[in-house]
């Protein structure tokens, strides 16, 4: 089996080893081939122009979804995000292929984050991000769709699981390489 995880520098991996990451941890653990698409600093919109280059001509048997959180930063809303995630569902399911949609880890506040020379209200930012993940887990449009909950069974209150308060330290990784191989075993 082969999965595409398609989505931003929570998928990714930022600053962290590829061997830490935590696609590969799962790979290993699952022997399921895990293809890492994720591209630091993407929107949901530079998610779904990759989409039919990276995901549907690999001819994959699933994809993971992942993003959304760079809309809100730079974008202010979530509603773009909601639609493109919408939009790649739909793309990926007339593909044939099996959709996971994951609801990424809660940001840490306070955020120390600081690249990229952008000013984010990151504490306005949080509660932008609870509701899009409140709406992942209770759309219809998404109903039909196994959710990767990353939040599920992990204590992201404990801060040696981020590196900066968005992104997840080694620790972090090895917590969601563990929430993956769960969820895939339940199947």
């Amino acid at each position: 089996m082969k999965i595409i995880c398609l989505g931003d520098s929570l998928t990714f991996g930022y600053q962290v080893s590829r061997e830490e990451k935590w696609h590969v941890i799962a790979e290993k653990k699952t022997g399921i081939q895990m293809i890492n698409r994720g591209v630091s600093g993407d929107t949901t919109d530079g998610m779904r122009n990759r989409i039919q280059k990276q995901v549907f001509n690999a001819k994959p048997d699933g994809v993971i979804l992942m993003g959304g959180y760079n809309d809100i930063f730079f974008n202010h809303s979530w509603e773009c995000a909601a639609q493109n995630m919408i939009t790649m569902v739909d793309q990926s399911s007339a593909n044939g292929l099996q959709v996971f949609v994951a609801i990424p880890p809660p940001i840490h506040l306070p955020v120390t984050f600081k690249e990229g020379g952008v000013v984010v209200d990151f504490k306005k930012s949080a509660g932008m991000i609870e509701a899009y993940c409140q709406w992942l887990r209770d759309d219809p449009a998404l109903s039909r769709i196994k959710a990767l909950d990353f939040r599920a069974a992990i204590d992201w209150t404990d801060k040696d699981l981020y590196l900066d308060g968005i992104h997840q330290s080694p620790a972090g990784h090895r917590q969601m390489a563990n929430r993956v191989i769960s969820f895939l075993k339940m199947g």
